[in-house]
């Protein structure tokens, strides 16, 4: 983190010394839990695919579509922590389980995900940060939005009308958009790992466009990849750092403390804690609800922490109050203890 503090005034850095003898316990990684929660997901996605396909009627295959889709988020969120190398304890393990059975049916690596994403934590909401530099190329992502503006987000990332600005900005991510190499953030992205993913996408692919059912089984996975990454995974991910004040470390991230519907829609295996991770990344998902609690004995940590209570609390956020809709004032925080 030594970068942070080089592009960034004194003060702006929160101090760990409090954290640091529970961290020890925290960082732990579970790896028996981790595999059964892996496990779980594929055979939820395959039970309600066999279903649809077995009783063949549209209601059924957009009801499995749904739950495949929620599980697709959960799959996502797996990669992330695989990119810190916390799906598994062992680094070779998680990277090639993290790819096969994660990151690649999500059309991504996640050694090319690292790449960026550990420049994202490295130079958060500065230019060096490639999302960052997304989001301020993206007017979908300048914020505030008057309320009408907001909902024709919504609809078009419902109906898919600007789902090429999210393909656009993940081609970084994407093993058929770098099979050239181009060295993107310094990663030299070795030719066995191109081979791999060569090796993986010939096995399953083949076998689904050699199978019978190729189009129910590409349609009840790809199409609710497609919704999630566009609205869900969109609300998620303008959450974490948009309308933040960015004055010190503690509110230059969003945590949002999840209702149900949101753990299941939005933000499974707790990445609604977004602020615990950027300042403890080496906390696996399973204990960030626990640091939470932790952090919030600390009067400092309560004072200048962005906390927002549900997806909900964000759009409202990121819209202007409505006495000041017209003078376009940028709100920054929601400081709501969970």
């Amino acid at each position: 983190m030594e970068e942070i503090a080089k592009e960034r005034p004194p003060g702006y850095r929160y101090s760990r010394r409090g954290t640091l003898a529970l961290l020890r316990q925290l960082s732990v990684i579970d790896n028996r839990r981790n595999a059964l929660l892996l496990v779980l997901q594929w055979a939820i996605v395959i039970a309600a695919g066999a279903i649809a396909i077995h009783v063949d009627w549209i209601p059924v295959y957009l009801a499995a579509g749904f739950v495949i889709g929620s599980r697709i988020q959960c799959l996502a969120m797996m990669m992330h922590d695989a990119c810190h190398g916390m799906l598994f304890s062992n680094r070779r393990l998680n990277d090639l389980i993290g790819d096969l059975f994660v990151a690649y049916p999500l059309l991504m690596s996640v050694d090319l995900y690292r790449a960026n994403h550990m420049q994202h934590h490295r130079h958060t909401n500065t230019v060096r940060d490639y999302d960052y530099r997304v989001q301020r190329k993206d007017p979908d992502q300048h914020f505030p939005k008057a309320g009408g503006a907001m909902v024709w987000l919504l609809v078009r990332s419902v109906i898919g009308l600007n789902y090429y600005r999210v393909a656009r900005a993940g081609r970084v991510w994407a093993p058929i958009a770098n099979f050239h190499n181009p060295g993107r953030f310094g990663f030299d992205y070795r030719l066995a790992l191109r081979l791999r993913y060569v090796a993986w996408a010939l096995l399953v692919y083949g076998l689904i466009l050699w199978s019978p059912l190729r189009w129910q089984l590409l349609g009840l996975f790809m199409i609710p990849q497609f919704i999630w990454v566009n609205v869900f995974n969109r609300i998620r991910a303008m959450a974490e750092h948009n309308g933040v004040a960015d004055e010190r470390e503690l509110n230059g991230t969003r945590t949002v403390i999840p209702t149900l519907l949101d753990r299941f829609l939005i933000a499974p295996l707790n990445v609604s804690y977004h602020l615990e991770h950027h300042l403890f990344p080496s906390v696996p998902w399973h204990n960030l609800r626990r640091l939470h609690a932790h952090l919030m004995t600390d009067p400092v940590y309560v004072a200048d922490a962005h906390i927002t209570r549900g997806y909900w609390g964000v759009i409202r956020e990121l819209m202007p109050p409505p006495a000041s809709t017209s003078t376009n004032v940028l709100v920054t925080r929601s400081e709501v203890k969970p």
